[in-house]
């Protein structure tokens, strides 16, 4: 059994392509990674890493080991879905990312009530808004809000959420309305980096578009911190609907031009691919798809 052990330790040491991640994956000091390699490497008889300050080398012997590793690790990960799906129970981690306005307000009331329908599953949260590496940050499922690009990942799509141009009252008394979009060359404006074209943005009505050009008095890569900053009256901005909603309800924020049309961003569900079939997966896909209500 301990052999067993050390051999699923080495398999995420070469597979992370480093002691430090596998020791924080496995919640093991890093010391005890690399300990229980060396002890893996004397009950092998041959050295299975080479290694250096900068990078892990696999030695010809480790290859042959690792993939030999490999099919256990999978084996394993099977076995334990078979069971959760037989017992119709996710048992182990799911570890998901979100962004930071989509988590706080959304995802993590909805995480509470499936952590109430499934117990035995320990979660972890991961609030960012920048996209992230899923296989790097060891990451079963992403709840992503933009413009998804081709990649080798699963995506579902669970909701739209409309693009608005928002102002504070404050701003637009001081510095006048916004009547046509043409009106923002002469205004202030907020510019969120992540939107596909940040200083660029199209107005469509009754089926004619216009793209106006604006100027940053501030950019940010956070969507909270733009908002924060239209509530403080520094401008205008683009955001998705619900992160603003509350605040126009409240007349904190005005919604500006609101005849025109600024497209929407979808809500994804991205999961690798060779764990899409997973059963704690599968019921939280079907369980955000069903509660996910954006304002």
């Amino acid at each position: 059994m301990e052999n067993l052990n050390r051999m699923m330790i080495f398999y995420h040491v070469v597979d992370l392509g480093s002691f430090t991640e596998a020791a924080k994956v496995l919640k093991m000091a890093k010391s005890a990674v690399s300990r229980h390699v060396t002890l893996l490497e004397k009950q092998v008889g041959a050295r299975l890493l080479n290694r250096t300050t900068r990078q892990l080398n696999l030695t010809e012997v480790g290859r042959i080991y690792f993939q030999s590793c490999k099919k256990i690790v999978e084996e394993t990960q099977y076995m334990q879905n078979e069971i959760s799906v037989l017992q119709n129970q996710p048992v182990g981690s799911l570890k998901i990312a979100t962004t930071n306005s989509l988590g706080i307000q959304y995802i993590t009331p909805l995480i509470v009530e499936f952590m109430r329908l499934y117990p035995k599953l320990n979660i972890e949260l991961m609030l960012q808004d920048q996209v992230i590496d899923m296989v790097e940050e060891n990451i079963d499922v992403c709840v992503r809000v933009g413009w998804l690009q081709n990649s080798d990942l699963v995506a579902t799509k669970v909701a739209d959420s409309r693009l608005v141009l928002a102002a504070s009252p404050s701003y637009l008394k001081q510095y006048g309305p916004i009547v046509t979009p043409k009106d923002l060359e002469k205004h202030a404006c907020v510019i969120f980096s992540l939107l596909p074209n940040p200083t660029k943005w199209t107005f469509t009505q009754k089926k004619q578009q216009e793209t106006v050009s604006v100027s940053a008095i501030i950019k940010t890569n956070n969507a909270g911190a733009v908002k924060a900053l239209l509530l403080q009256g520094a401008g205008a901005s683009v955001l998705s609907h619900f992160i603003v909603a509350e605040d126009l309800r409240e007349g904190r924020l005005v919604e500006l031009l609101p005849n025109y049309d600024l497209g929407s961003a979808g809500v994804y569900l991205v999961y690798q691919e060779k764990q899409y079939k997973q059963l704690k997966i599968q019921l939280f896909n079907d369980f955000i798809k069903k509660n996910l209500k954006l304002d």
